[in-house]
């Protein structure tokens, strides 16, 4: 094996590890998924009991019998949900993203409670509450892809969650690979060696059990049958490519990757604009009692216009005016002007993220409130509802971010209506770049589906709630 370098953990580390745990260091591999099964099972039947005691509270407008012969024959069925979440290669689940974690879980819920209605009919005639398995299907789809996301984050800073992987190819390509792995810790996949290539014949490295090869793109791989690691991953040299919904085709004596566009069938198109629609109408009407409020505040502490409008480009190209909430001064571009010639330090950050953290044009305290809970967007929605825009999708920059940016990638993000959340806001928002913002753009574009609108919503929420990276 040529020139094997430690990663983010070192071999002797990993083997040392494994000596302090004695004689039961076999367990610790197995310690991930042993911990998410039975968490799992403790948030499902946390799930049932408040679904039981929901539908009892129903029960005077709703009469129902409910006996022990139903609880505990509804707390021993929901254990069927951990059964599918095994076979959907869930514990742990290395290698898997966030959206397909997500998708793989509910596609489960869905599978497992379909079961036990169908189940109940059939073979009991009904002895179940079907109130109380559909309002705990609704909780579970809820509370465990939130729970597989928390204990994840809990093991990773625990120092358990995770495979050692080993990363062969050239130095130009594998250390952007490494990087992202060691960013996308939720992956799973951390690397511990990395190497030009293995050489034929060279034992696998201890607790190793999965390596990564990097294709460079002029040379073709061989050797890859005679790793000595049960799992190998071929990564091609392929600068933004789709990575999301790929399937492998075997043709012949060729390897085929087969893409799923999912942006370019029509009927896709049509649900997420319904969707949007819906949601939009639901999210006017339940933030009435937070606009009203947000109006009369800014025109007493702002004298001037209640909106602020810009024009952005939208889809195929169009232009439209995007609408916000004002929290910025009347003459905020004077202001900025002045500030930027005043202060180098505050025009390199312009230049850089096109923002500023302490931004003078901001209407104080009320303004930052605002951008920090995201409030001003809330009149975005009308522009949904026009068409204009997305509930999710890329945000619509203005031109003074797109101008400079030499982006080769405008054209794929003009495919799509530009939105009022997107990855970039569950990503970092103002601290990213704005070139990492328009390459999580053109992801977005790349691999969209319901399943990542899903995903980005989801997380929109706790972003807003927490306020991270909003100026």
């Amino acid at each position: 094996m040529d020139a094997i370098k430690t990663g983010t953990v070192a071999v002797s580390d990993i083997t040392q590890l494994h000596n302090k745990t004695g004689r039961f260091s076999f367990l610790r591999p197995l310690a991930p998924g042993l911990l998410l099964a039975a968490s799992d099972i403790v948030v499902i039947q946390l799930c049932l009991i408040c679904a039981t005691l929901i539908r009892a509270a129903l029960s005077p407008w709703y009469p129902i019998g409910i006996g022990p012969a139903v609880y505990l024959g509804l707390h021993a069925a929901v254990f069927s949900l951990s059964f599918a979440f095994c076979f959907a290669s869930l514990y742990p689940g290395y290698g898997k993203t966030s959206i397909e974690r997500l998708r793989l879980r509910i596609l489960a819920i869905f599978a497992a409670f379909g079961a036990m209605l169908v189940f109940d009919y059939l073979a009991q005639a009904g002895q179940w509450s079907r109130g109380i398995l559909l309002i705990a299907a609704f909780l579970v789809s809820i509370a465990i892809p939130l729970w597989d996301s928390i204990a994840r984050r809990l093991m990773t800073r625990a120092g358990i969650w995770g495979t050692p992987v080993i990363v062969f190819g050239p130095a130009a390509l594998r250390q952007p690979i490494i990087a992202s792995l060691r960013q996308h810790n939720e992956l799973g996949w951390r690397p511990v060696a990395e190497g030009e290539r293995a050489l034929l014949g060279a034992p696998a490295l201890p607790n190793v059990g999965l390596a990564i090869v990097i294709a460079d793109g002029k040379n073709p791989i061989s050797g890859l049958d005679h790793l000595p690691y049960p799992k190998v991953v071929m990564v091609p040299a392929v600068a933004e490519m789709q990575s999301l919904w790929v399937q492998v085709r075997d043709m012949g004596t060729h390897l085929g990757l087969e893409m799923q566009r999912n942006l370019l069938v029509p009927a896709n198109r049509l649900f997420k604009r319904c969707f949007d629609i819906v949601f939009s109408v639901a999210a006017i009407l339940l933030s009435l009692p937070v606009v009203v409020p947000v109006t009369i505040a800014v025109k007493l502490l702002s004298p001037g216009p209640l909106f602020f409008t810009q024009e952005r480009h939208g889809l195929d190209g169009s232009t439209f005016r995007i609408i916000k909430f004002r929290t910025m001064q009347t003459d905020a571009e004077e202001r900025l002007k002045a500030h930027l010639a005043a202060n180098p330090q505050a025009r390199d950050e312009w230049e850089r993220f096109r923002k500023l953290a302490r931004d003078p044009r901001i209407i104080p305290v009320f303004g930052t409130l605002m951008r920090r809970l995201s409030i001003d967007e809330l009149p975005q929605f009308i522009n949904v509802l026009r068409g204009e825009m997305s509930v999710v999708g890329p945000r619509p920059l203005p031109d003074y971010h797109w101008r400079p940016s030499g982006d080769p990638d405008a054209d794929l993000r003009m495919k799509v209506r530009p939105g009022i959340t997107g990855l970039v806001q569950v990503s970092g928002r103002s601290t990213l770049p704005v070139s990492e913002q328009l390459r999580l753009d053109s992801y977005y574009v790349r691999n969209w589906s319901l399943w990542m609108d899903l995903y980005i919503l989801a997380r929109t929420v706790s972003e807003v709630l927490t306020g991270k990276g909003a100026w």
